[in-house]
């Protein structure tokens, strides 16, 4: 059985660099005690993917990655996963899916939000919204393309806020 596993990573863990996330996820997974696939050879390692790397320092609300085992993975594997999980990581939910199943031809692309302190330039495919005495610019991102760093824009924060999946 395949899993699609989505999780969050806020705070201090969102300096994590992409290959530090996966390795934190995979010692997560392990400390969780579950028999999951391995791929063969010497290194074995679990069989797992993830979806698009960010760049360090991105908050991350739509973080996706792909687990094969044999094992039902219920409501209770979720809470000793996260029971487990550093501050700021939280597998928010998981779903089964199809063996045949791939994030890089399912996902369309992610919305991001940008946080700004002062009045942001205006660019297309942009929505802003002011709040208080706040920001918030939200735009889709096609998947596999520039994922916006911090401060590329002069923005406080970057979020990728949702993930958009492809219409089957």
């Amino acid at each position: 059985m395949k899993y699609l596993f989505y999780y969050k990573r806020t705070g201090l863990l969102r300096y994590l660099s992409n290959h530090e996330t996966m390795r934190m996820i995979e010692r997560i997974l392990r400390r969780t005690g579950g028999e999951f696939k391995m791929t063969e050879g010497f290194h074995q390692r679990m069989k797992l993917s993830f979806g698009q790397a960010l760049p360090t320092g991105v908050i991350d609300r739509s973080g996706l990655f792909l687990l094969s085992t044999d094992e039902i993975l219920d409501e209770e594997f979720l809470k000793v996963a996260n029971s487990i999980s550093p501050l700021g990581f939280e597998i928010s939910k998981t779903e089964i899916v199809n063996d045949k199943f791939e994030l890089g031809k399912s996902i369309d692309g992610y919305i991001f939000k940008l946080i700004f302190l002062r009045t942001p330039e205006v660019h297309d495919g942009w929505e802003i919204e002011e709040k208080g005495k706040i920001w918030v610019a939200g735009f889709f991102n096609v998947f596999n393309s520039h994922s916006p760093k911090p401060d590329e824009f002069g923005q406080y924060l970057t979020i990728r806020d949702s993930v958009i999946f492809k219409k089957s």
